[in-house]
């Protein structure tokens, strides 16, 4: 069994319209990527009362949440970068990556979805957080890094 530390998962998002590269989400301190695969219920009267299933629509879906800072330093895809987007209805393209400390390799998975959530919340003497969940649209594709 692996063992590896979760700051290696890094999700970077390219909010901006035009922007030229992806960058890290602000503060980040959780990410997820859920993959999920639909399947269609073929049972008829020949599968001696055993369900049977084809594979149907794939879909993915990816969430973070990290610290509100309201001032970028220009190196990350801050919160007013995911709300244009999410405001303007403009999908957002991202790599989710997972890159063990001392292995020889992980994975990229690469794609582009559209912001479905974005919460900023704040308790007393709390810090701000921020959470962002993005609804894949068409593939994911999967490379070695």
């Amino acid at each position: 069994m692996a063992i590896f530390n979760g700051s290696d998962l890094i999700l970077k998002v390219q909010a901006a319209s035009g922007a030229a590269t992806e960058f890290k989400l602000m503060h980040s301190q959780n990410v997820s990527l859920s993959y999920n695969v639909d399947t269609i219920d073929i049972t008829n009267k020949d599968s001696s009362g055993n369900r049977t299933l084809l594979g149907g629509t794939k879909s993915f879906s990816l969430s973070a949440d990290g610290l509100m800072d309201f001032v970028s330093d220009g190196t990350t895809t801050d919160f007013d970068e995911l709300f244009t987007s999410s405001r303007n209805r403009t999908p957002v393209t991202f790599t989710f990556t997972f890159a063990p400390s001392g292995t020889p390799a992980g994975y990229d998975y690469t794609g582009s979805g559209f912001i479905t959530s974005l919460e900023i919340s704040g308790g007393t003497e709390d810090a701000p957080t921020y959470s962002v969940s993005i609804e894949g649209s068409g593939d994911i594709v999967q490379a070695a890094v």
